[in-house]
């Protein structure tokens, strides 16, 4: 798994982007993939409204790649 240091700028982008693709991936899935997409997306926007309010500084993102990412103050 790779690390990264990013700016809390950098990092909200980062999980809009793994969020969007997630939501463009949901297309050509059966009803289950589609329930365990719909999910994933649900953790994601969890995760970027507690990024964006401050109160995580370090998370790891499974897809698209295996990341851990730390939120370096800005």
């Amino acid at each position: 798994m790779e690390r990264f240091f990013m700016c809390r700028r950098s990092a909200i982008a980062l999980i809009v982007r793994a969020r969007s693709t997630l939501l463009a991936d949901t297309d050509d899935q059966p009803a289950a993939g589609i329930q365990r997409q719909q999910s994933r997306v649900a953790d994601l926007t969890r995760l970027l409204f507690d990024v964006r309010a401050g109160r995580v500084s370090a998370f790891e993102l499974k897809y698209p790649a295996p990341m851990h990412v730390t939120i370096s103050s800005d």
